[in-house]
């Protein structure tokens, strides 16, 4: 297909969408209102309190679908409605079923009446999914004997409503009686709670044992400062690394010295893509049971609508503030020089990685274990165990993937979907510290394999995106992870999420970090910048013109037919916003211009938010789930609802950030370091001081 072709087919792709969303947008909203609801549930907490001789209570979890029947004008407006891509699919059903009313429904029909298996049952790949996570007792005893009860019961009531057929599998089941008897005491949670006293404990006395060293300063203005300031000696440093006073003052005390001044304004940076991407993250919603599904079809059915959506590259900021950091503190450290051996560039690099390892290990591996223990305690409802149980399953059995950053290439069955870019983040970290090696020891060579990092950021994405014939951009679909899996995602798994197709956001960062050190150490340089940025104010258009045309030309290629030049948008697009919407930014202000954008992104607020921010990361979905999947009806949802929803999740993750930087990442990083400075100055003489 030439380009001319490709252009046309684009501009009638873009005029058939306005099109859509003039007349069968209104078609479908009309016949949507007689479509059988995604989710219908019995009353969760009365079929639980009810007892009876027969049977303990029990509540099941049902998934259905709509069987095919050509003769109904209802199945034919369901089928049309589906096709879009990014609506419901509304022959994939939901039910909350009471056992007990489901006897009295079909005349209490005897357990041992089977019927043949194809005759109701579903064997796909969602059942499968099903099946292998909700594998509890109850679960496999009540699809072995009641399953054909139950099918029977939601067709009565289905067909004399709908005049359709279902077929069903039983996700899983709960009845408190039988969740008593086979109550045991897991080892992994009583781990937990031993660790969590522990931790408290190590909290308490290594605070009180730092005000204790507080108070033998004798110096008044020691004493000031005393929290503020690292303590000399290894081992006073290892027993203070758990201080709750010292790590609150490493939390909010300002920046030190010029690197961290001129560099301020990244806090900002990284605290509005905090809050972007966490916003965003409350489209989880889409995936829990509502009542009103058209609230989330609304913003696939409008241009602006799949702009929004189309904002999946907004991550990539923190991958260019990233390779930023990583350059400007590894060339300033001067840890490779052209005379270093490779023995010692050997260490440098197992110390680096082990260091960065180190700051994600402790809150990964705590979110791991309370997704496998404790946060299936924490709430309840009909769909509490659809939303929980693939995390305790998963993190039981693949909880290696996490710890080791191996997660984002295994994204069916891992703990919390999200925490694919700390995979990534990591491997590319991994790279990269391997290419300030090789150009450090070798400088000759820093152009080329600059510019072969910045062909392969294209060609990679470009080449995975045509062979496989993906979309050219991930945009989430209502029903993408509806099931507690990315279904029917490959752009996500094979394009959005391995590291070696993001190579370009590092890559930039690098190259903002190259000018950095040349501008601040070239006064010519710094002069004939200070001139350009005269016209910064077209630099700064650039952005939003460019943030406006991926997002648009990413919502229209989705719905065309996989090509080169479909290909060549995916190589391109993150990269053009790489380069433009977060590399101008960066280096403008690294110039200390930008005006009120600079001295807003600078503001102190920022500081302690961006401190923060991975954390808020990190436990973003699991504070989604506890504040909506206990809830015991569809909810249903509005702007206000949802926009509520942001709100409420922020101010939890701030909360649950804090306690987290205080009592995990920085005790622990803390202690990481003061064992290396321990390390280090083994057999030499101490400092006089404390």
């Amino acid at each position: 297909m030439n380009f001319a072709v490709f252009l046309l087919r684009f501009f009638a792709v873009a005029v058939l969408f306005l099109m859509y969303q003039g007349c069968v947008n209104a078609e479908l909203k009309y016949s949507q209102k007689d479509f059988p609801p995604l989710y219908t549930f019995d009353d969760y907490d009365l079929c639980l309190k009810n007892r009876s001789t027969q049977l303990p209570p029990t509540y099941c979890m049902i998934y259905a679908e709509v069987q095919p029947d050509n003769s109904s004008e209802l199945w034919q407006a369901i089928l049309e409605h589906n096709n879009y891509r990014y609506n419901y699919h509304y022959d994939r059903l939901f039910f909350g079923v009471c056992l007990k009313r489901c006897l009295n429904v079909v005349g209490h029909i005897a357990e041992n009446i089977t019927y043949p298996p194809e005759n109701f049952t579903i064997d796909n790949e969602i059942t499968e999914y099903f099946e292998y996570v909700q594998r509890r007792p109850l679960d496999i005893e009540i699809r072995t004997k009641y399953a054909s009860v139950i099918h029977n019961c939601l067709n009565a009531e289905f067909e004399q409503k709908y005049n359709l057929k279902l077929k069903t599998f039983i996700e899983y089941c709960e009845s408190p009686s039988v969740e008593t008897a086979v109550q045991e005491t897991d080892l992994a949670e009583s781990i937990l709670k031993k660790f969590f006293k522990t931790l408290l404990l190590l909290v308490a006395l290594s605070t009180f044992y730092d005000y204790f060293l507080k108070t033998r300063q004798t110096d008044e203005n020691l004493r000031k400062d005393f929290y503020k300031n690292n303590l000399h000696f290894p081992l006073s440093r290892i027993f203070t690394s758990f201080s709750l006073t010292r790590n609150y003052y490493r939390l909010t005390q300002p920046y030190r010295g010029d690197l961290g001044q001129d560099f301020s304004y990244i806090d900002g940076l990284r605290s509005m893509g905090t809050l972007i991407v966490v916003n965003a993250h409350t489209f989880y919603l889409e995936f829990m049971h509502v009542k009103n599904p058209e609230f989330f079809e609304a913003n696939g059915q409008s241009t602006a609508g799949l702009m929004t959506l189309n904002t999946s590259t907004v991550i990539e900021i923190f991958m260019v503030i990233s390779g930023l950091l990583l350059n400007v503190k590894f060339t300033t450290g001067r840890f490779v020089t052209p005379h270093t051996n490779w023995m010692k560039c050997a260490q440098v690099f197992v110390f680096i990685v082990l260091s960065r390892l180190m700051r994600f290990l402790p809150s990964v591996g705590m979110l791991v274990w309370v997704n496998v223990t404790v946060l299936k305690n924490w709430g309840n409802g009909p769909f509490w165990r659809h939303l929980t149980e693939p995390g305790r399953i998963f993190g039981r059995e693949g909880w290696w993937k996490n710890l080791f950053m191996l997660n984002n290439f295994s994204m069916k069955d891992t703990v919390s979907a999200h925490t694919w870019y700390l995979a990534a983040d990591f491997q590319l970290f991994v790279l990269y510290t391997l290419v300030l090696i090789l150009i450090s020891k070798y400088p000759q060579f820093k152009k080329s394999v600059y510019g072969i990092l910045a062909v392969l950021a294209i060609l990679i994405p470009t080449m995975v995106c045509y062979l496989m014939k993906l979309d050219a951009s991930f945009v989430v679909r209502p029903e993408v992870y509806r099931y507690g899996f990315m279904k029917d995602a490959d752009t996500f798994y094979y394009l959005y999420t391995p590291f070696y197709n993001s190579l370009g956001g590092y890559l930039v960062g690098m190259l903002c970090g190259e000018f950095y050190l040349l501008y601040s150490q070239n006064a010519e340089l710094r002069e004939k910048c200070q001139r350009i940025l005269k016209y910064e104010i077209f630099a700064w258009l650039l952005v939003p013109l460019t943030m406006a045309g991926i997002s648009y030309v990413g919502s229209i290629t989705n719905f065309m037919q996989p090509s080169i030049w479909t290909a060549l948008f995916a190589g391109l697009n993150r990269n053009i916003w790489n380069i433009i919407v977060c590399g101008i930014p960066v280096v403008v202000m690294a110039c200390k211009r930008g005006k009120i954008i600079y001295d807003f992104c600078r503001l102190p607020m920022f500081r302690i938010f961006a401190r923060l921010s991975f954390q808020m990361y990190l436990f973003d979905v699991l504070i989604l789930q506890l504040t909506n999947g206990h809830q015991r009806r569809p909810h249903h949802l509005s702007d206000l609802y949802f926009n509520g929803q942001a709100l409420i999740s922020i101010s939890l993750l701030i909360i649950v950030a804090f306690f987290a930087c205080l009592l995990i990442e920085y005790p622990f990083a803390q202690l990481f370091n003061a064992l290396q400075i321990g390390r280090k100055r083994t057999g030499k003489e101490q400092p006089p001081n404390k």
